[in-house]
């Protein structure tokens, strides 16, 4: 389904629910002035569609016990890409892993214990076959 295929009702569908995927079908329908079984039909197609990925909870890292996160910038052999991306999505404490174009072809976000943690997961990640160079950033703050 391309973005032309998604009507005006979709995207306020969409806004609504990507602001509290929580929200109630009858919130919606309240909102939007519209039956409650249309916004069922709705969001039902848009998930067959693949438009809706999927719904999930969102965690603050730091109230779990996870307070330094980091974001890693990788250069990776073309021929190790995707074995890299699959072992970093693979680790528990990936959050995140997108591949990139550009000087670094992928970027990860990783939350960690403590600095030892810290440590231990950035002489991990550069020591997998095919990284030639990470930079890693430390986060000073998060916006949710």
């Amino acid at each position: 389904m391309s973005k032309d295929e998604l009507d005006e009702l979709d995207m306020k569908i969409l806004r609504l629910m990507q602001k509290d995927s929580r929200i109630p079908y009858s919130e919606i329908s309240k909102k939007l002035g519209i039956p409650e079984a249309t916004v069922k039909y709705r969001v039902r197609r848009l998930i067959e569609k693949g438009v809706i990925l999927g719904f999930y909870t969102l965690l603050n890292p730091r109230k779990i016990g996870f307070p330094f996160s980091m974001i890693i910038l990788f250069q990776i052999m073309p021929e190790e890409l995707e074995n890299v991306f699959n072992m970093l999505k693979s680790m528990p404490e990936a959050t995140h892993v997108f591949k990139l174009t550009g000087k670094y072809n992928i970027v990860a976000i990783f939350h960690a214990r403590d600095m030892n943690h810290v440590s231990e997961i950035d002489e991990t990640v550069r020591s997998l076959r095919g990284v030639t160079a990470a930079e890693t950033l430390l986060v000073t703050g998060i916006v949710h």
